[in-house]
């Protein structure tokens, strides 16, 4: 138990790669996220990390590049295996599986398919496998107790996707967000089945910054510049200050837990609001 917590500001929308970079951004080494997605996929894919600007600030943007042609689709069932077989640590694991369960879960229900005979499309590709397994071991590496996600800017109007021009938000990330506060916030899409799926699985609760002493933030980046809203997601981490209650970890389970106690029964292709 370290007393350890950490925020999503997911405000603003989320892809893998804008959490991806925020946990970079907060001081998570790259090699650390890199080393445990070349677990998976060894010579598959290479992490990198620059600095660029949204609506007018900084901050951290780490891309997938893909170093094999023609990357093969999956099955969650193949996707499992892949990672019931990589050399990571257990919480790391668990956490990808439980990202990826979620996934298989939306996209059956969406299309009246079993999970394990769902096929990912752009999900299962290389990129947003890194982006799961890196977003789950950046997390770990912060050592925290307790993660809240704020209400999910999930975007509003249509996108174009693999089977035709749909709303927004698209079936798979609606159906990822029974039991959690979201809100438009914007116009297109903002987050990504990806996006949702992590922030939903890694975090224990909802709700907004909770009192604590900040130890590090970080900030990072969608692809997209939108003049007027900064396409970011940022992350804060801190512990409990003198005299407040500890922060007791909670067991993830498939019913998310909001701030008021209450636990609520019972994923699309990637969109680019920021990325996978």
């Amino acid at each position: 138990m370290t007393g350890r917590t950490l925020w999503i500001d997911a405000s603003a929308g989320v892809a893998g790669d804008m959490l991806l970079g925020a946990l970079v951004d907060a001081g998570v080494p790259l090699s650390r996220l890199q080393d445990a997605v070349d677990a998976v996929l060894p010579g598959s894919v290479r992490l990198v990390r620059a600095d660029v600007v949204r609506a007018g600030l900084r901050a951290a943007k780490v891309d997938v590049e893909v170093l094999v042609a023609d990357p093969p689709h999956r099955t969650w069932t193949v996707v499992r295996e892949m990672l019931a077989a990589a050399a990571l640590p257990d919480d790391v694991r668990d956490l990808a599986q439980r990202t990826f369960a979620r996934l298989a879960g939306a996209e059956g229900r969406v299309h009246g398919v079993p999970p394990e005979d769902v096929h990912f499309h752009e999900v299962g590709a290389l990129d947003a496998i890194a982006d799961v397994v890196g977003c789950c071991a950046g997390v770990a590496a912060l050592e925290v107790d307790d993660v809240v996600v704020s209400p999910v800017a999930l975007g509003s109007g249509t996108v174009r996707a693999h089977h035709g021009t749909l709303p927004v938000p698209p079936p798979a990330v609606l159906a990822l967000t029974p039991g959690w506060d979201v809100l438009a916030g914007g116009d297109g899409e903002l987050a990504t089945p990806t996006g949702v799926a992590l922030v939903t699985s890694l975090a224990v609760r909802g709700g907004p910054l909770p009192r604590m002493r900040v130890e590090t933030f970080g900030i990072g980046a969608g692809t997209k510049d939108t003049p007027g809203r900064a396409n970011v997601v940022r992350v804060v981490v801190g512990t409990a200050p003198d005299g407040a209650a500890p922060l007791r970890a909670h067991q993830h389970d498939d019913a998310p837990a909001r701030e008021d106690g209450h636990r609520h029964g019972h994923p699309h292709e990637h969109g680019h609001p920021g990325g996978s």
